[in-house]
């Protein structure tokens, strides 16, 4: 197989895998992949006709048509490069529309070249100078071809200002623009073989740089070229002097056994030559790629840094100093990631700049969830550039505001912070100072740098929250404590007023009801049956008056801690009986029953006579208030055997109980609060027994204060309300039987 035949060969080849990968890998740049794969055709195409031609099977072509196929082949392709570069750097629709210009002008020298178009075999002759018909087709051609490369340079350069950090792509795009033109002036000389070898490589380059969202930087790809060819050549002589000096030592021993001779060299080879390779590989590639920097030193540093790290502050400042300092960046930034929630289903990304000492602050980014860059940190969570942003298509799609914003950054790359799934915050870097690009390798460090932080930063931002948690609590206990004790005044102010009304209450009450008593013995007003009966009303009105008075008064008095009590033996069988003897005339308006059971086994007890039958009487005119007419209310009791923790000396438990409509078990404490009103205030009433009637709301909170005063107990059991099927209620009493300087216990009272 010849030279030519072997190169057209490569280059089928090579142009059908160039194709399938760009189909394969075309998700990146769709348009771009598509033209490229139409490029490795029509060059595919193009390779073929030329060895056709080589082979003398186009004998039915135009003799001048076959000499100007390469610049045919030349145009075309140069046509489709202009479109390709226009597609991946404008970014525009329509793209085929410029096409049409190009291929009525290539129809039109075609049709000059098949001599459709009816034109003098010479053009121009002067002084010697002849101007062909040929001549003219072939200069046009090769003007044209110049022009689209010259426009395809114009878009490049226009690409590379528009992009002036980030040059990665533009750079392989140059060299690709740059191998085709080179080719296409081989192939314009007649070195045909070369020529379309280099523009293989060209296309095929195209290619790589159209698929690969992330292209190494070709610098670093020379620089690492470059040190695998030094230490290639010092392995080549090194392993050469040791191979002449082995040979120089067999020389005298004919008959030297091969096999001794070649274990004499691996022996050689492997305890002398490895540990000097190894040194040189390493000065070779410190001297070439700059790899001076210890990437796992680094790491290692900066993890025993952050570890038990909790100021975010400070995380910050050691996150951007170790990677400005290994990567020699002007700028970095260290920002937190909150996700908002602007509407039902709706989030946005709040990016929030980290202030570090002696660093410029930036304004937040706000981005939506629905944004390329967010989806792309989010979901794949591995650094991005710059330069992707702005020339990959599925970042065009971005909001104005978010390019403006990142624009404004001035970061060439952004690595995500991301904890257990979650994006939590991101580090931007700027260019290097050395004006090279990210490369993969840095890439990835960047990615592990990250990493790291991210478990720093998850508890940084852990205890910031439980700061400002703290903060609130701190300042919610305060605004408590003030309304506590805003509360207290005012109960104060409250029990104050009871005392102060409840003493200047008396003395009128006293007036009304001793002036009231001696109009209703007045002889003339006894006759008179109409003032009888209004006197009789104001003696009532009187009477229940000064009922409420004095029911304040003890409030007041229990409110002070001044209640006195003058303990006596006292018959709880007797009081009780009284006070239901009392009550019957009540209890028969509202056909209610009253009965007591048990009463008179109860022994006597040391208590103050009075203020046990305030505490009675408040349970019972309770009852009746809140049971159905109808209704049955008991009263009984029992014996409390002595124990050691509460009741030394023996105690009593009076029940009240009714069937009325029962408490909520949520207001069982409530209803011991003074001025507490379980009904309506619409239901109040002036009467002592109607139903659901409302009163000032103190008897049972005086009951209380009296059994407390006693060191007894007192509370209420209730499975709930219920105005239809009525469960009752029962009002549990224990007193001591005899008085004791012991406390009593806590709130809630529990069943003994």
């Amino acid at each position: 197989m010849d030279s030519l035949v072997f190169t057209s060969t490569v280059q089928v080849v090579g142009y059908a895998l160039g194709g399938l990968w760009a189909i394969l890998h075309q998700r990146n740049r769709p348009n771009p992949a598509r033209l490229a794969l139409f490029y490795c055709l029509l060059a595919l195409a193009a390779a073929l006709l030329s060895e056709l031609e080589r082979a003398e099977r186009l004998a039915f072509l135009l003799p001048e048509f076959q000499t100007h196929l390469p610049i045919y082949a030349s145009y075309c392709l140069a046509l489709i490069f202009l479109l390709l570069s226009r597609a991946l750097f404008v970014v525009s629709h329509g793209t085929w529309r410029w096409a049409l210009p190009g291929i009525a002008w290539g129809a039109l020298l075609l049709a000059l070249d098949a001599r459709l178009i009816p034109l003098p075999e010479v053009l121009f002759f002067r002084g010697g100078w002849i101007l062909s018909r040929t001549a003219l087709i072939v200069l046009l051609l090769i003007a044209s071809w110049a022009i689209l490369f010259a426009a395809a340079a114009i878009l490049t350069v226009q690409a590379l200002r528009r992009a002036a950090r980030h040059t990665i792509l533009i750079s392989y795009w140059a060299l690709v623009l740059w191998l085709i033109v080179l080719a296409d002036g081989l192939i314009f000389g007649g070195q045909a073989a070369a020529g379309g070898l280099l523009r293989l490589t060209g296309a095929l380059l195209a290619v790589y740089a159209l698929s690969s969202s992330r292209l190494p930087s070709i610098e670093h790809t020379l620089r690492r070229v470059s040190a695998y060819f030094v230490s290639t050549l010092f392995r080549i002589f090194i392993y050469t002097i040791i191979l002449t000096l082995t040979l120089w030592a067999f020389r005298n021993w004919q008959r030297a056994n091969p096999l001794w001779v070649s274990l004499t060299i691996a022996v050689l080879l492997a305890t002398l030559t490895a540990p000097l390779l190894d040194r040189l590989q390493k000065w070779s590639r410190r001297s070439i790629l700059g790899g001076g920097q210890d990437a796992a030193g680094m790491l290692r540093q900066y993890s025993q840094n952050i570890t038990n790290l909790l100021d975010l502050e400070r995380l910050a400042t050691l996150a951007v100093d170790a990677a400005s300092d290994f990567f020699e960046v002007r700028r970095g930034y260290l920002l937190l990631v909150d996700k908002e929630k602007v509407a039902q289903d709706a989030f946005q990304y709040l990016l929030r700049h980290v202030k570090t000492a002696n660093k410029p602050d930036v304004d937040d980014g706000v981005f939506s969830e629905e944004s390329p860059f967010v989806v792309y940190l989010q979901r794949v969570c591995r650094p991005i550039t710059q330069a992707e942003i702005e020339l990959q298509p599925i970042y065009q799609h971005m909001a104005e505001g978010e390019r403006a914003w990142l624009e404004k950054l001035g970061c060439e790359v952004y690595a995500p912070i991301c904890a257990k799934g979650e994006w939590i915050g991101l580090l931007a870097l700027g260019a290097k100072s050395s004006g090279a690009q990210y490369n993969p390798k840095d890439l990835n460090l960047l990615s592990t740098l990250a990493d790291q932080t991210a478990v720093a930063l998850e508890n940084t931002r852990l205890v910031e929250g439980l700061m400002r948690l703290n903060n609130d609590f701190r300042r919610a206990y305060a605004a408590l404590d003030q309304a506590n004790r805003h509360l207290e005044r005012l109960d104060k102010t409250k029990s104050d007023f009871i005392s102060i009304a409840s003493h200047e209450l008396r003395t009128p009450l006293t007036l009304i009801n001793g002036a009231s008593q001696m109009l209703l013995d007045d002889p003339g007003l006894q006759e008179n049956p109409y003032h009888q009966q209004l006197l009789q009303k104001i003696k009532i009105g009187g009477e229940r008056l000064h009922e409420i008075v004095e029911t304040m008064l003890d409030m007041a008095k229990i409110d002070q801690r001044a209640l006195e009590l003058e303990p006596q033996p006292v018959s709880l069988h007797h009081l009780i009986q009284g006070l239901v003897h009392e009550m019957e005339k009540e209890a028969a308006e509202r056909n209610q029953s009253l009965e007591t059971q048990n009463l008179e086994q109860l022994p006597l007890v040391m208590a103050d006579m009075p203020g046990l039958r305030k505490v009675f009487f408040h349970l019972l005119a309770n009852a009746i208030k809140f049971t159905p007419d109808g209704g049955k209310i008991t009263v009984s009791g029992h014996s409390i055997e002595p124990n050691v923790s509460d009741l030394p000396h023996g105690g009593v438990e009076i029940v009240v109980s009714d069937t009325g409509i029962g408490i909520d078990p949520r207001f069982h404490e409530l209803i011991f609060v003074k001025f507490y009103q379980t009904g309506e205030l619409a239901l109040h009433s002036t009467g002592k027994t109607k139903f659901k009637g409302g009163g000032p709301g103190l008897g049972l909170a005086i009951a209380r204060g009296i059994v407390e005063a006693h060191h007894g107990r007192i509370w209420v059991e209730s499975p709930g309300y219920d105005e239809e099927q009525c469960p009752g209620s029962q009002f549990h009493v224990v007193l001591p039987l005899r008085p004791t300087d012991r406390p009593a216990p806590p709130r809630p009272f529990l069943n003994p």
